[in-house]
């Protein structure tokens, strides 16, 4: 992992990120506890700092220089595992077959990301106007996966497949979903895509699509 962290911290900061995670997120469960503004912060952190696991926060967590720069020490890997744990609401896929593709709604906290998310879109528009031109590039890849309750994709092994729409003139992704293996990659596209362009801020110009 990299050791230039100042760029993703003080992105966070400038482009009013953290604001709008610590308003839309639940409060943290206790005063102890990392707020949810700093939790998004140390995953913005480790994904720039290239990290591929939740065990790589440690890496985070043991570096001595970062509180004195973001004022606060990153989460424990275990730590980090319980806050994700607490976007996935249980009875939201209460409802999913063995059989046939499921898609279920998304919690109340994934929600709330996506309104970072949208902050994020906005200030990068404001700071770097790009062309008044949109390319959505649609995009779902098969990730394998050993997990138990995991589905079977269309290849024969177990897998998810996240899909995600990207601005391809900026390389921003403004709508994703995680998905099962076994949902058909054709599935909600227009749903998503939908989604992807009432991301972008008021007055932008949506090109053409590709899937």
């Amino acid at each position: 992992m990299g050791r230039d962290i100042a760029p993703g911290g003080a992105g966070t900061q400038e482009w009013g990120v953290m604001g709008v995670a610590k308003r839309v997120l639940p409060a943290k469960r206790s005063r102890k506890a990392l707020g949810e503004d700093q939790m998004v912060e140390s995953f913005v952190l480790l994904s720039a700092l290239g990290g591929e696991c939740l065990e790589d926060m440690e890496h985070l967590k043991q570096d001595t220089g970062l509180p004195f720069i973001l004022g606060y020490t990153p989460p424990a890997p275990e730590t980090a595992r319980q806050w994700l744990d607490r976007f996935h609401k249980e009875e939201l896929v209460a409802g999913q077959a063995r059989q046939g593709s499921f898609l279920p709604p998304e919690s109340s906290r994934l929600l709330g990301l996506k309104e970072v998310n949208r902050q994020v879109i906005w200030s990068y528009v404001k700071e770097m106007p790009p062309r008044r031109e949109v390319t959505f590039d649609v995009d779902a890849q098969l990730v394998e996966t050993s997990k138990a309750n995991a589905m079977y994709c269309y290849e024969g092994y177990k897998a998810y497949q996240p899909i995600e729409v990207s601005w391809a003139e900026t390389g921003l992704v403004v709508a994703d979903e995680f998905r099962d293996g076994n949902v058909p990659a054709s599935s909600g596209i227009k749903r998503l895509v939908d989604e992807a362009y009432e991301m972008l801020p008021p007055g932008t110009v949506a090109g053409e699509g590709e899937v």
